[in-house]
């Protein structure tokens, strides 16, 4: 038997939902109110601050502000407070220059180079084919002053920009110090390609792929090497990654789908949980030789992306030491004005979901540890020093041996019966 509620009693139940419900929303929006309160209050401080700072700086330093100087400054120091390692303030110049770099073409003198700890500027690498490379200037040289200015007098930053920027046509004077001896070289900027890969087909038939740096052009450059190797009795491959790390990830399904045979390959995961792949095979031809790959404590972003995929999906092995964990995606916002700055917006993980890099690296299946510099001479591995090298080339050799045996085995046991 139904039993009918009295209307006055519907009426006060309804009117006591609507009360809750109009206290639950009530909090929810004084909550966010509050919130958005304290953090105006916040930035009102922050700003008042700076005015006093730039206020009391202006009528009392013996020294002018460089206005230009201040707002980099500024802009900068905000982006370190944000734990984002990749986080950067670019300037113009700066901008400009990361954009040359990314494309695979720059205008400079075509060095690579790092503030020593005695002040002055240590070339860690020049590349071939720039106006650097063509004066005979080498890795370790060191730059003790530019424009006839010691850098120990005009500073690091003041001179490291003098050394990067500059148009097409213009002139660098500089005195670089080797070994004891200094001379001054007057380079003239030109255009050229930055190095990004080569392949050298070692007598074992092992196809060596040795990764200067990672840009728009480096997915081209592996299908040309490939398709140039096509013909040739290829046994395995190495991809030595070491030194390399890039956050340009455009080129990685090119670099990967002749190896990799899995549709989605990484994708990105955004704050906001949103995805978008990232890398992916879609090539249709896919070798099953064997694959090492050389990684270090430098590998990092796409390089290490790399390195992931071939050992996850290629059963490539790893070799040498831990790489960065670099294993974020940046995005880049520029202005009007020709700056900009660039934060990462999300992790890459692998196709599945079940792993990523980020913060932890890779670990190599065969530890290798070597402080000195990468073989160059690819003729001579069999006599290399290099032992990460020498490790990669035996993981291939030996897997090659086990596959002949197992073969050898089979056709045995075939003619027996």
């Amino acid at each position: 038997m139904n039993r009918k509620i009295p209307i006055g009693i519907a009426i006060s139940i309804a009117a006591i939902a609507c009360a809750v419900t109009f206290v639950i929303t009530m909090t929810v929006s004084l909550n966010n109110y509050n919130d958005k309160i304290a953090d105006v209050q916040q930035r009102g401080e922050i700003y008042t601050r700076l005015q006093e700072i730039d206020s009391y700086i202006r009528s009392y330093s013996l020294y002018d502000v460089n206005d230009a100087d201040m707002k980099a400054g500024v802009y900068s120091g905000y982006l370190t407070c944000i734990d984002d390692k990749a986080a950067r303030y670019y300037s113009t110049d700066e901008y400009y220059y990361k954009t040359r770099l990314e494309s695979g073409n720059v205008v400079g003198l075509g060095i690579v180079f790092e503030k020593e700890e005695s002040g002055y500027i240590k070339i860690t690498n020049v590349y071939a084919g720039s106006p650097a490379a063509a004066e005979g200037i080498l890795p370790g040289d060191v730059i003790i002053s530019v424009e006839g200015k010691s850098i120990l007098e005009s500073g690091y930053a003041s001179a490291s920009e003098q050394l990067r920027y500059g148009d097409e046509g213009t002139k660098r004077r500089f005195v670089v110090r080797r070994n004891g001896e200094e001379t001054e070289y007057n380079l003239v900027r030109t255009a050229f390609e930055i190095p990004t890969l080569e392949a050298v087909l070692l007598d074992n038939g092992i196809l060596y792929f040795s990764f200067a740096s990672i840009n728009n052009a480096t997915g081209a450059k592996m299908t040309k090497l490939l398709d140039t190797y096509a013909e040739s009795p290829v046994s395995g491959y190495v991809f030595d990654l070491r030194g390399v790390s890039s956050g340009v990830y455009t080129p990685v399904s090119e670099i990967l789908s002749r190896f990799v045979d899995e549709e989605n390959i990484a994708y990105a995961e955004y704050k906001n949980n949103s995805t978008r792949i990232v890398a992916e095979s879609s090539d249709g031809y896919f070798t099953n030789l064997p694959i090492s790959i050389i990684i270090d404590e430098k590998t990092g972003g796409s390089a290490e992306l790399i390195a992931a995929a071939l050992r996850d999906y290629a059963g490539g092995i790893t070799v040498g030491e831990n790489s960065a964990g670099y294993g974020t995606l940046q995005e880049t916002r520029t202005f009007n004005d020709g700056t900009a700055i660039e934060i990462s917006v999300a992790i890459i993980k692998r196709g599945d979901g079940s792993m990523t890099y980020n913060e932890v690296g890779l670990t190599p299946e065969f530890t290798v540890e070597y402080d000195a510099g990468y073989e160059t001479e690819l003729t001579n591995y069999a006599n290399t020093s290099d032992p990460q090298l020498r490790k990669a080339v035996e993981v291939i050799s030996t897997k090659v041996a086990v596959a002949a045996a197992e073969s050898a085995s089979a056709e045995e046991t075939q003619a027996q019966q």
